[in-house]
């Protein structure tokens, strides 16, 4: 019980340092979905059971430092077949599809279909929504058709884009004027006193 404490992190398992979780998409297809989808046994517990249509990406379980995050929930149907949203149950936001869906193979046949989704927020002010950094890839079993039985299991890999080279570029200029704004602003108080002006003695170069 010890040990299951350690390793557990805001309700996901939590690996030693030094070891990440980064499986292809093959392995994650065919070593922890389907076996998900079929009640057998997985390989790890590693990917925990959360349903990631529930509330705000930030509320999620895990590790907030970690890179990627992966998920098992069921799938959820778009709201609408024009924009193909999917809303939050708790209401302040939305995951929207972007770009076609792939298969992908494996052992020369296709085992599952991934898409990519990202989360936009809402204002309960107003109408608006703003695309956020949140992003997340679904992966679903494909050529399984026993499997729709069980439940329309998937998995999903959590993630923020990177931001925008441009955006990145004045951010770091920003910071830059600032430090540089500091050191300059800082080197009378911190630094050595300035030297004392010259006397009458030193510039005749005799004492009297």
């Amino acid at each position: 019980m010890e040990v299951e404490k350690r390793i557990m992190v805001n309700g996901s398992m939590k690996l030693p340092v030094g070891y990440r979780f980064h499986p292809t998409e093959q392995e994650l297809i065919l070593h922890y979905l389907l076996p998900k989808a079929f009640s057998s046994p997985l390989p790890s517990s590693i990917i925990p059971v959360f349903d990631v249509f529930f509330s705000h990406p930030l509320t999620f379980p895990g590790d907030q430092e970690e890179r990627q995050r992966y998920f098992f929930s069921k799938k959820r149907q778009e709201v609408s077949s024009n924009d193909h949203r999917i809303k939050i149950s708790s209401g302040n936001g939305y995951w929207k599809p972007i770009r076609k869906e792939r298969g992908v193979i494996a052992c020369g046949r296709t085992v599952g279909i991934r898409r990519t989704l990202v989360f936009y927020g809402t204002n309960s002010s107003s109408s608006s929504s703003n695309k956020i950094r949140w992003c997340m890839t679904e992966y679903c079993l494909a050529g399984f058709s026993s499997t729709k039985v069980f439940g329309g299991w998937a998995v999903y890999k959590v993630y923020k884009r990177k931001e925008p080279k441009g955006r990145r570029q004045r951010k770091s200029r920003v910071r830059d004027a600032e430090e540089e704004e500091f050191t300059i602003g800082s080197n009378h108080e911190f630094g050595p006193p300035p030297p004392s002006p010259p006397t009458s003695a030193d510039e005749s170069g005799s004492i009297i």
